[in-house]
């Protein structure tokens, strides 16, 4: 269990939340310091304090009260700048033509912010399908991460990409993924040629077997 505090001056962004084995269980939102619950589907294992908007609101001011007070005392030290990594993928194995969702996660960074963008063939998807969580905290080294969702509906050859733009890095990070699906027929043609060629080796072998045999054999 953790409960973490965090702000940043240039961004003029923070965060106040609990998290548990990895996972957000809630935050504080400080554009209105309302409790929003990251995992809802565990809402009734977990009992919210009433009086917690007003501890985010005294810890978030502590946080942002303390930062020239550190940097000062530090002697000015220079930011700590983290490129990131990515990953693509996919929420469920992929079906032609069945809802599924592009899941691009970028972590490792610091500081945010990054800008997430998104394409299908190279345009622009619809800003309507795509949402992204706040920015967590990883527990080892306190960079950050973040998940970009987006929504889809699998056609063949189709190729979406995640691209992924911070400071820290020199040039923008693009991954992609091209929508595949086997044809069941193509898949029983290559299960069909294998079992000839193996048959046809399972012969060859056999028939060595026997003259190398014979080979062998002591004169009479």
């Amino acid at each position: 269990m953790r409960q973490l505090t965090y702000c940043h001056l240039v961004m003029e962004d923070a965060g106040f939340e609990l998290e548990f084995d990895g996972e957000e269980i809630w935050h504080v939102d400080p554009a209105d310091y309302r409790v929003r619950q990251r995992l809802p589907e565990f809402a009734a294992d977990w009992t919210l304090a009433s009086d917690l908007p007003s501890q985010a609101h005294h810890s978030i001011g502590t946080c942002f009260y303390n930062i020239p007070r550190c940097i000062a005392g530090e002697n000015d030290p220079p930011e700590s700048i983290v490129p990131l990594t990515s990953l693509l993928y996919t929420k469920r194995d992929v079906e032609i033509g069945v809802q599924n969702t592009l899941i691009c996660f970028v972590t490792d960074f610091h500081p945010p912010p990054v800008n997430i963008s998104w394409t299908r063939n190279g345009e622009p998807v619809n800003e309507l399908d795509v949402t992204e969580t706040q920015y967590y905290s990883n527990p080892n080294d306190f960079s950050f991460r973040i998940f970009s969702y987006l929504d889809f509906y699998p056609e063949q050859g189709d190729i979406y990409t995640c691209t992924v733009r911070h400071r820290g890095q020199e040039r923008e990070i693009t991954r992609f993924l091209e929508v595949k699906q086997e044809d069941p027929r193509e898949v029983e043609t290559a299960v069909l040629v294998a079992g000839i060629v193996v048959g046809f080796l399972g012969l060859v072998a056999g028939i060595f077997v026997i003259v190398m045999s014979k080979m062998e054999l002591p004169a009479v």
